[in-house]
């Protein structure tokens, strides 16, 4: 552990305002020649309380990147041709949307209306006549009456299918993603796909004759809700599936050079399954239907699972083989990082990029070329270029925080529960004093904590407080899966006993933190593990309880991932053993809660749904608990990653402003 410099105590500290200063990598892709990077980068806007994202192209021989999209609007989908002459991508721009198509030689913008629903997801057929994309399409059905002359027309929803909200969308009852294609020449709209599944990831064969894609059901206890790989000719025909006799989870396809082969990710566990079981690389063989892993020695999870306040996406479960090379790339969550892979179609996997930070988008070309962005506790992301082994940076997006003071995360171990080791990191506040006791705030998590940035954890260590947090068994990914298994049928159990074994030994470790002044926060199931642990401890001062889950009885059926959620967390559903769920619902032992508590939580979260901040609060209002609940209006789950600008800030106050009226923030 450092000691402060006297240049520390001259830079400013962040402070949740900061939100508008940061710029954002969202996409990236490196054309199929090398030559140039595609990437889209997001600002949040004060003026329209919103965001804006611009896709910049820059030629890795010549430095400096040129923005191509123009006006204030949202970008996205960014997609090159085969022959690297243009870039396709999105925009949306209030309630107007449509695909531009940028030329690389002339510069000139082609713009193409989409009316109605957005087209997302694009990829290019070969022969550069179309575009595939993903759009939300409405369902009806013959039996379905539409309005009647004479009759007001009724105002209901009518839902047949399981998942028929989605947090961050909506209410999907009668919509589902299909798959459409865009005739450039003539702006003309066809749709390939058409039934009550959720279809996207299209991906051409190199033929330019076949599409392949993934397929979802709405009802979760069928291997097809977990996710499918299908094929499509597109000259016509019904999808068909690539693998008719797999049992477990495929998506992400890459077609192989020669079409014979496809990539992807997946597992083998029936449905029905939680978040908790990893996806590994295969490889299937188009002709026979087939699959093959390709990297099983690998006990990680394929994807980015860091969670962050910086991205709006949980993961990046994909897998991507560049045209013409013999390499399939994949990410790799391992011990709070994410790592760059890639892997034979014979099986000799590497690591490209391995180092304490984390990889969260990726872009491959033919001849050992990527393209990829990276982040750490110190950047929240620039890009990179992997070329013959060696990386060199290529942006430099957020040089302002070369100003501020940042938190540095010392990494430790700990021995957790019969023995096992626990990953573990802690933050000091800025010109710390040994002789004297400081305020510590425990962050407990929902799936895991990383190498990533985290705005969240520097405001809080800047305002004075020491900022620890703990990967215990339950952790989503990076320990193996066993670990991440390790507590379902369990919550609150030995993942508890292990976040206290952790206090006890962060506190011998650290003898200058004060154990009247302290708290703890958690979002998401790391909501959960708060409102348990307020339940079960009285060793916390304060505490903040963020989108949580209260009461998994009721969880079951008002998430939309209640019904396969609940099963693989414990173990069990409400009708099979009810006492099961509710020994593991927080909000059975509110009467033992004597912590100040303040409950966030969004009115649109369809994740953890409203009900659940409303019954933990009326509990312990009931029993004239300090308990505080804040609502956020049109926000749903990935509130603090993606919700308006001023509701982050918002956020981020009412969490300081908690914990300083308990902890204070001043050493003692």
């Amino acid at each position: 552990m450092s000691e402060p410099t006297p240049q520390d105590s001259l830079r400013k500290s962040l402070m949740p305002e900061d939100l508008f200063r940061f710029r954002w990598v969202e996409e990236l892709s490196l054309d199929p020649t090398g030559q140039l990077a595609a990437y889209t980068i997001k600002q949040a806007d004060a003026e329209s309380n919103g965001y804006h994202a611009h896709v910049y192209v820059q030629r890795l021989d010549a430095g400096g990147a040129t923005r191509v999209s123009a006006g204030l609007g949202l970008a996205g989908s960014i997609a090159w041709s085969r022959d690297g002459g243009r870039l396709a991508y999105s925009w949306s721009e209030g309630s107007r949307h449509s695909v531009r198509i940028w030329t690389v030689e002339s510069g000139a913008t082609l713009e193409l209306p989409v009316d109605g629903a957005p087209l997302g997801d694009l990829d290019w057929a070969p022969d550069g006549e179309r575009l595939a994309g993903v759009r939300w399409t409405t369902q009806r059905r013959e039996e379905d009456s539409g309005p009647r002359p004479g009759i007001p027309a009724p105002t209901i929803k009518v839902v047949r299918r399981l998942r028929y909200k989605q947090d961050g969308v909506g209410w999907v009852h009668d919509r589902f993603t299909q798959i459409w294609l865009l005739a450039l020449k003539t702006g003309a709209l066809s749709q390939l796909t058409d039934s009550e599944c959720d279809y996207a990831e299209p991906r051409w064969s190199h033929g330019g004759d076949r599409i392949a894609f993934t397929g979802v059901a709405r009802e979760q206890n069928v291997d097809l809700g977990q996710g499918a790989i299908f094929i499509c000719d597109v000259a016509g025909g019904a999808p068909h599936p690539l693998l008719p006799g797999w049992v477990g989870q495929s998506r992400s396809p890459a077609w192989g050079p020669d079409d014979r082969m496809i990539a992807f990710a997946g597992h083998t566990h029936p449905a029905p399954t939680n978040r908790r079981i990893f996806a590994m690389p295969y490889l299937a063989d188009v002709a026979t239907g087939t699959a093959r892993p390709l990297a099983d020695q690998l006990d990680q999870e394929v994807g980015n699972y860091a969670i962050s306040d910086q991205r709006k996406g949980l993961s990046n479960i994909t897998v991507r083989w560049p045209a013409g090379d013999r390499w399939i790339y994949f990410l790799l969550t391992a011990q709070g990082a994410t790592h760059l892979y890639r892997v034979s179609p014979e099986g000799a996997c590497e690591a490209l990029v391995a180092e304490p930070a984390v990889v969260f988008e990726y872009g491959p070309a033919a001849g050992d070329r990527v393209l990829y962005g990276k982040a750490d506790p110190r950047n929240p992301g620039d890009i990179y270029l992997l070329e013959k082994g060696a990386s060199r940076r290529l942006t430099v997006l957020n040089s302002w925080l070369g100003d501020r003071w940042l938190a540095e995360p010392q990494e430790y171990w700990y021995d957790g529960v019969e023995g096992a080791k626990v990953h573990a990191w802690v933050m000091d506040p800025p010109g710390l004093t040994k002789s004297r006791r400081h305020p510590l705030i425990l962050y407990v998590h929902c799936s895991m904590f990383s190498w990533d940035f985290s705005h969240e954890f520097q405001c809080l260590a800047a305002a004075g407080y020491v900022v620890a947090y703990f990967n215990q068994r339950g952790t989503t990914a990076g320990y193996g899966q066993a670990w991440t298994r390790a507590s379902e049928g369990d919550q609150g159990g030995k993942d508890f006993q292990e976040i206290m074994l952790g206090l006890d030994d962060l506190l011998e470790r650290r003898p200058y933190i004060d154990q009247g002044r302290m708290g703890v926060t958690g979002g998401s199931c790391g909501g959960f593990m708060t409102n348990w642990i307020v339940g079960h401890s009285d060793r916390f001062a304060a505490a903040v309880t963020q989108r949580s889950i209260s009461n998994q009885v009721s969880f079951f059926g008002t998430s939309d991932i209640g019904p396969e959620c609940t099963l693989g967390e414990t173990s069990d559903d409400p009708w099979s053993d009810l006492g099961a769920l509710w020994r593991q619902s927080p909000i059975a032992y509110a009467a033992n809660v004597r912590t100040p508590l303040l409950i966030l939580h969004s009115d649109e979260d369809h994740r953890c749904a409203l009900e659940q901040a409303e019954q933990l609060f009326a509990a312990l209002r009931w029993m004239e608990r300090e308990v505080e609940l804040v609502i956020f209006e049109g926000e749903n789950h990935g509130l603090s990653r993606g919700g308006r600008p001023g509701n982050r800030i918002e956020r981020l106050r009412r969490i300081q402003g908690w914990f300083q009226r308990y902890l204070g923030t001043r050493p003692s």
